[in-house]
């Protein structure tokens, strides 16, 4: 690690194809291994918030997920159960947070659980992690208590997510192994380098603009390292490094596991979904993605070899890891918990709170609830009974009374060739629409394409 008065930073050896510009591979330490795996650690919604911050100025595409994002920044307050619910979506809470805080570089905004109640406290006896919720009472709780959280020994040797002291191997296209001299030669080799005559060293410090530039190029190259460390160019484009879907999905429905209905507007010549008018359950699932981390992302996607430099990343993340988040598995905080839960991830249980300077239980409420309920996790993100459209990149507005004319019109689509199809999705389509909500800006055709294409046609 590079020594430094003020941010963290360290130093990779880049080893360099002078002849192409290319790195070939970069050796790094530990600590430094630990902060790459801890971007697939990071929800989608915080990657989207933290490149958007990086750039300040250029919209960074990661799939359809910056529309998500943007869809919940662009709602007001009203469209939403509660204060919180908009709150949790912008800043989604990781299961990792507690873990990271012993990075050298944490990239997990957090301070640590904080646990809020209302001025009479005394008497309700309830808690919530938003200092926007609201108590049984009906008051606004927003005064912060200590709260008996995890902690984390610093001391640990191991790290978060590597063992040992051993340095690594990182290619270009961000594959991680433990250094040894055969894989350095075979690396060498691979690109055609062997005879070292075109090979340089070059010393590069990282420090967390490096690392969110990494980030960026996750996202949309085929050689990150060469890309952050050489270009340094700004890099446009949805998911380069990832294969294109298939739609190949079929209208299997297994009514067992639970079903979300809605209205889909398609184009007649070519099949294709313009939009879906919905209720809130479909957009409480498109919104519950923001708060999936990456690697969950790939992990229920179920092939990781489609996702190209992040596919690769994971794969040594799994082969390297050294640290279970818990033994539980749970993906997602239990408040992210809706009322129609597709998606095929675990759920943490709500954990059980007390106040530092007593033994008294404190009852933690949902906060995505009206009037302070205790904890079900079974409510969702949006206003009951509410109305949406949601475009084929995933942009959600509420509907009105000329949403359909404005969109069509947008669409320059003739009204003989519109139909109105319903679609009914389990388990397997929300799957398929989080993966390709990552892959591509036609996350509806992609996922979708199957459950209207092999319908007859019918007039509306």
């Amino acid at each position: 690690m590079a020594k430094s008065s003020g941010e963290t930073k360290f130093t990779l050896k880049l080893v360099v194809d002078e002849e192409n510009n290319k790195v070939v591979f970069a050796e790094a330490c530990r600590d430094f291994v630990d902060v790459l795996f801890s971007l697939l650690t990071l929800p989608m919604g915080t990657i989207v918030r933290f490149l958007e911050n990086h750039r300040k100025s250029e919209t960074v595409p990661i799939g359809c997920f910056s529309n998500l994002y943007k869809s919940v920044v662009d709602m007001g307050t009203d469209d939403f159960e509660t204060e919180a619910c908009k709150q949790m979506l912008l800043y989604p809470r990781s299961l990792w947070d507690v873990h990271c805080r012993r990075l050298k570089l944490n990239l997990h905004p957090t301070d640590g659980i904080k646990l809020f109640v209302c001025s009479t406290f005394t008497i309700c006896k309830m808690c919530s992690y938003f200092s926007t919720s609201r108590c049984g009472c009906g008051m606004l709780m927003n005064v912060e208590i200590p709260c008996n959280g995890i902690t984390v020994d610093k001391n640990i040797q191991d790290g978060v997510f590597v063992r040992g002291r051993s340095s690594f191997i990182i290619t270009d296209d961000l594959k991680v192994a433990v250094r040894s001299t055969d894989l350095v030669l075979r690396n060498l080799n691979s690109v055609g380098c062997g005879d070292f005559s075109t090979v340089g060293e070059r010393l590069v410090d990282v420090g967390f603009d490096e690392v969110m530039t990494l980030l960026e190029c996750i996202f949309s190259s085929n050689a990150p390292l060469t890309d952050t460390f050489l270009n340094r160019q700004s890099l446009q484009g949805v998911m380069k490094t990832c294969e294109t879907l298939s739609p190949d999905l079929g209208r299997e429905i297994d009514e067992s596991e639970g079903v979300i209905t809605f209205s889909a507007i398609v184009r007649k010549h070519d099949m294709k979904v313009l939009y879906v008018e919905c209720g809130e359950d479909f957009v409480d699932l498109l919104f519950s993605f923001l708060a999936v981390p990456l690697e969950s992302v790939i992990n229920v996607s179920g092939d990781s070899s489609t996702f190209g430099c992040i596919g690769n990343l994971f794969k040594s993340f799994k082969v390297l890891s050294a640290t279970e988040v818990s033994t539980s598995k749970a993906v997602l905080p239990h408040y992210y918990t809706c009322q129609k839960q597709l998606l095929n991830i675990i759920i943490e249980q709500p954990q059980s709170f007390h106040r530092n300077s007593t033994k008294e239980p404190v009852a933690l409420i949902d906060s995505k609830s009206h009037g302070g309920d205790q904890s079900s996790g079974g409510s969702g993100f949006m206003k009951r009974d509410a109305k949406f459209t949601v475009s084929d990149d995933l942009i959600i507005t509420p509907m009105t009374s000329s949403s359909a004319i404005c969109i069509l019109k947008k669409l320059e689509s003739r009204a003989k060739d519109i139909q109105v199809q319903e679609i009914r999705i389990s388990k397997k389509q929300a799957t398929s629409l989080l993966r390709a909500s990552l892959v591509t800006s036609s996350a509806l055709n992609a996922a979708l394409w199957n459950s209207t294409s092999k319908k007859p046609k019918q007039e509306t």
